[in-house]
């Protein structure tokens, strides 16, 4: 009986050790993976995502950590909203400015009411007054997970709507006729330079 149980281990080693070389397949002939696409900076990923909805990148303004972008709204008019990665805060920032300044207008006080009942009202986002007291509608995204497409449309869309639904409200407070009487500072005329503070 021990002999045949030793038999029995002894076939069963032989087999065990010839399906191991058996499995072992030769490197030579083991297929190639392809390499993983380079990963998309942010200019390129949210160039795409423009694109996907029918916005322009403006290049000439542009930056590897800023996009300015048009977007084509009702009645032959465009949006312009401004992209920037703040890497420092690790936010994704939209920004949208060309709606008026504050200078020489002396309703501050009812203009800041409307912004701030605006703020409770809208869905993302939030309406400033910055340093230079132009006015501004800005949403911040944590940029610590990439964004996708759905999210992105969802953003960029909701605040061309919202710019444009606020945006006649806003100029007839601080009594700006039409948007040739402005003369937008730097960053704020579509972001030439540099992008927005807060």
């Amino acid at each position: 009986m021990t002999k045949m149980r030793i038999a029995a281990v002894s076939i069963v080693l032989v087999l065990a050790v010839g399906q191991l070389f058996a499995q072992q397949v030769d490197p030579a002939q083991t297929p190639k993976l392809p390499r993983p696409a380079p990963k998309l900076t942010f200019a390129d990923r949210v160039k795409q995502y423009l694109q996907r909805i029918g916005a322009a990148a403006d290049d000439s303004k542009s930056g590897p950590d800023m996009v300015v972008s048009n977007y084509a709204e009702g009645r032959g008019g465009k949006i312009t909203i401004v992209l920037v990665n703040d890497r420092r805060r690790n936010l994704m920032g939209f920004y949208i400015y060309n709606f008026g300044s504050l200078k020489g207008v002396a309703n501050r006080e009812e203009v800041y009411k409307y912004l701030l009942a605006a703020n409770d009202s809208i869905t993302i986002g939030s309406f400033f007054v910055d340093g230079d007291d132009d006015i501004g509608y800005k949403y911040l995204v944590s940029s610590a997970q990439s964004m996708n497409q759905a999210a992105f449309e969802y953003a960029y869309i909701t605040m061309s709507a919202v710019a444009r639904e606020r945006k006649p409200e806003i100029k007839k407070l601080i009594g700006a006729v039409s948007d040739k009487d402005e003369k937008p500072p730097d960053v704020k005329k579509a972001a030439e330079e540099k992008p927005p503070g807060d």
